[in-house]
């Protein structure tokens, strides 16, 4: 029995022994002072110990001098060692050593049991490494969370399903104007007004995006909150579903709106402020070319006006004239100029020309300015100085003339001095323009307003002299634009000193530009041209221009028309006009350059029309054309154009025959039609004239009907094009008026204009029927024939001889399709006899420029007249 229950026993302990070393805590048996009396494995590995006498030797070595709370070891030790035997059981966290010395955190456990007669401790220490390290992880992880939480500039916070405040970060807090959560909390409802924009309340509104977000797991929309001071504060919300504690909460993120709305509203202040500029640019070029036009004739005919029968104090009146009106252009032309560096549109454009010709047409119009103000002008152009210089010698001009002109205008008595001289400057090579003077000079604290727009100094001291103060503004502006610099020193009272450096830059003399001459005329007899233009009496004049020239041109009335006869004949030359029904100049333009033979890319044309605003060319050259004309058209311009475009074996240069037309020759009292604009326009010729004149009475009569009835019917396509044609047809005879109302219906009939008023269309209408009336009176002035009946007679009625000699002489003009010929008209009626109605067919032919037709008819008269003799 003994025996048994010894094994038993034995037994037993084994079994306790494998489940104490399989146990995955450290255990071991402490007596009552702390030592250990036993182990199990799990306690030598965590300790990095190999024997248990190792743990029994150097247990108290495990132990730091101090735990975390910063009490001694051995003090703790002893007082937690008191209250476990007390209570018999205690659990705390401790802090070992392992023995490499590496700290070892562990959950303990002490447990008071019996041990022969008295106590002893078991002690569990769970290993607390791992967890801690998965606790800081988490932690590491919690604290990046709320860091980038924190960093977004969006206000974020989380809400569980029963709108349950969990947390938010401190953009919500700083979007809203409150310092802690708490507040965040309290004021919620006061963070949204009443209603939203829609009118929907708040509180529904926010009750639906919820359940809209719960149920599709995603929300987004724009929501008018309020800061808790009341500022209206819009954002942009978007409210998600996320996992939460075995449920679902809603994430919110919202963005301000409030930067959003600043920017577009300076986007559309700053869009609106950049269209109100170019607005002002286009008024003040377009009213600036407006107002040029009359006064450069005013100065035209005050230079052409007789003096000499005027008595002095008329000739003071009329110098005083003469001066104003040059002040008066030179303000308009820098007004322009202003506006085109305003707009973008001032362009340098370098050449080779000469520069000490450029300063001695400056110096002898300064020199004769000065004078008249008995100043002293002094000039010199240094020997250094490149005689040709490559730049743009218009701009440079236009920089010394308002330099020199602003020295002598506010230089009362001493000198100007103007010289041109080289000189070194940051290591590079500079051109120096000075102009110094002895007069009221300008005060230190001005220097810095000197350049600006608009601007004229020292107004009482300055007061009579006249000027925009744009002068100099233009002049840095430009000088800038040349990568130059302006300088500027002067004493108040004695005098400034202006000095313009430009960068120096030889130029080739051999690539002067040479003057254009206009001293002759092109004759190009076998030149093959097409005139394109859908209005008649824009073609007849056209067709005489270029008859002039002894060319017979053809012509086609669209743009459909000339792709025709393109492809008929191998033309030199085309004349395209701009505005035609369906096909149009610009897009007949392309179609014949996309034609596949060669020739049609290098085939010259040259647009021809009255659209003459700024820009136009532009569009031209790139639709494809080589040159633009504008209407009515300049015969000098028409002369240089077909001496550059016409091939050079076709072209003859004749010296150009005086003109003897003056304006003498218009008729007294007319007021709405001017005769002189008319007969320039028709080359001088009164004959010509006279049919432009009945061509138009025909073809333009009811335009102010037909504009009316278009405008009715909404048609503004063709309204415009009926505007457009009567403005250059209008201005073709010297009918201003009517082309300036005709001008303003089509500026108001453009794609971006108002539409038109039925105030324009009644002042054309009564400028169209003040002109008709004054047509039909000019007609019957000068006898320009009207219809008749032809009437019926024999060979015998005229001079047989006068007749045929008569016709010897048309026979060459028609051949060339000369207008001369239509001086004639009223002579053939007188010579030739109306052979049943063929003298009057001839008329007609001639008058609708038929030229071969009417040379037929013109042989046929002639071998009738020679067979009656």
């Amino acid at each position: 029995m003994f025996f048994k229950k010894f094994r038993e026993n034995r037994e037993a302990r084994s079994l306790c022994r494998i489940m104490l070393e399989a146990a995955p805590l450290a255990c071991s048996l402490r007596d009552t002072h702390n030592n250990i009396l036993d182990c199990n494995k799990e306690a030598l590995r965590i300790f990095g110990l190999s024997k248990k006498s190792e743990l029994v030797d150097r247990f108290s070595d495990l132990n730091p001098e101090f735990q975390s709370d910063g009490r001694p070891s051995r003090e703790k030790a002893a007082e937690l060692l008191r209250e476990v035997l007390e209570r018999g059981y205690l659990r705390f966290n401790w802090l070992y050593h392992t023995l490499s010395g590496d700290p070892l955190p562990v959950e303990l456990t002490l447990i008071r049991v019996p041990l022969k007669n008295t106590y002893c401790i078991a002690a569990y220490s769970r290993d607390l490494r791992e967890t801690l390290a998965n606790r800081k992880e988490i932690r590491d992880a919690d604290e990046r969370t709320r860091l980038m939480l924190d960093a977004t500039p969006l206000a974020c916070s989380l809400w569980d399903e029963q709108r349950t405040f969990l947390d938010c970060n401190s953009a919500a807090l700083k979007m809203f104007g409150l310092s802690s959560e708490e507040e965040y909390v309290k004021y919620i409802e006061k963070l949204s007004p009443p209603f939203q924009s829609d009118g929907m309340a708040s509180m529904e509104k926010m009750e639906h995006m919820d359940t809209l977000a719960f149920t599709e797991g995603f929300a987004q929309f724009e929501w008018m909150h309020c800061t808790l001071s009341g500022e209206p504060l819009p954002v942009e919300t978007t409210l998600v579903r996320v996992p939460w504690k075995g449920a679902y909460a809603m994430a919110t993120y919202s963005r301000d709106l409030r930067a959003d709305r600043i920017a577009r509203e300076m986007e559309v202040q700053a869009r609106a402020a950049q269209s109100a500029s170019e607005s002002k640019s286009r008024f003040l070029a377009s009213m600036s070319h407006e107002i040029r036009t009359p006064m450069n004739a005013i100065i035209g005919m005050s230079d052409l006006m007789r003096t000499d029968n005027l008595d002095i104090t008329q000739k003071e009146y009329f110098e005083d004239i003469k001066k104003m009106s040059r002040a008066l252009l030179q303000i308009i032309n820098d007004i322009l100029d202003f506006s085109k560096i305003e707009a973008g549109k001032m362009d340098i454009s370098p050449v080779h020309f000469n520069l000490h010709a450029l300063y001695d047409n400056i110096c002898s119009m300064s020199r004769f300015t000065a004078a008249s103000k008995e100043l002293d002008f002094r000039s010199h152009f240094d020997d250094a100085v490149p005689q040709v210089l490559f730049g743009d010698d218009i701009r440079l001009r236009q920089i010394i003339v308002n330099i020199v002109n602003n020295a002598i205008k506010y230089t009362r008595e001493g000198f100007v001095d103007f010289r041109v001289c080289k000189i070194t400057e940051d290591e590079r090579e500079y051109l120096a323009f000075i102009v110094k003077d002895s007069g009221i000079g300008i005060k230190k604290e001005d220097f810095s307003k000197i350049f600006g727009s608009f601007k004229q100094l020292d107004s009482e001291l300055n007061r009579g002299i006249l000027g925009t103060g744009l002068g100099l503004s233009i002049t840095k502006k430009i000088v800038d634009m040349m990568n130059g610099k302006i300088k500027l020193e002067s004493v108040y009272g004695q005098g400034s000193e202006f000095t313009v450096l430009l960068p120096c830059i030889p130029g080739n003399p051999a690539l002067i530009e040479k003057t254009e001459s206009t001293d002759f005329a092109v004759s190009a007899e076998n030149a093959l041209v097409l005139v394109v233009d859908d209005n008649q009496i824009n073609l007849k004049v056209a067709l005489a221009f270029l008859a002039q020239h002894n060319i017979k041109a053809d012509s086609a009335a669209n743009g459909l028309g000339a792709l025709r006869m393109v492809q008929q004949k191998n033309y030199d030359l085309v004349f395209m006009d701009h505005m035609m029904p369906g096909m149009d100049g610009v897009e007949a333009t392309k179609r014949i350059r996309a034609m596949e033979e060669d020739r049609y890319k290098t085939l010259p044309i040259i647009a021809l029309s009255a659209n003459a605003v700024t820009g136009a060319n532009e569009t031209f050259i790139n639709a494809g054309m080589n040159d633009f004309i504008s209407k009515p058209i300049d015969p000098n311009a028409l002369n240089q154009a077909l001496l550059k475009w016409l091939p050079p074996e076709k072209v003859t240069v004749k010296p150009k025959p005086v003109d003897h037309h003056s304006a003498a020759a218009a008729p007294q009292g007319t007021v709405v039609l001017n005769k002189f604009t008319g007969l320039e326009k028709a080359l001088g010729d009164e004959d010509f004239y006279k049919q432009l004149l009945t061509t138009f009475r025909d073809e333009h009569g009811s335009d102010a009907e037909k504009l009316q009835n278009a405008a009715g019917r909404g048609d503004r396509k063709l309204a415009h094009r009926i505007a457009h044609t009567l403005k250059s047809s209008a201005a073709l005879i010297g009918a201003d008026i009517v082309s300036q109302a005709a001008a303003l219906i089509e500026k108001a009939l453009a794609d971006d204009g108002p539409g038109c008023p039925p105030e324009k269309l009644q002042e054309l209408e009564v400028s169209l029927k003040d002109t008709l009336t004054e047509l039909d009176v000019l007609i019957r002035m000068n006898a320009v024939p009207e219809d008749s009946p032809a009437g019926v007679s024999s060979i015998g009625t005229s001079d047989t001889g006068r007749a045929l000699a008569l016709a010897e002489t048309l026979i060459p003009l028609m051949e060339r399709a000369n207008t001369g010929s239509l001086k004639y008209t009223k002579e053939i009626r007188e010579v030739f006899p109306p052979l049943e109605g063929k003298t009057e067919s001839l008329i007609s032919e001639i008058e609708n420029f038929e030229f071969k037709t009417a040379l037929g008819i013109l042989l046929e008269i002639r071998d009738r007249l020679k067979n009656s003799g």
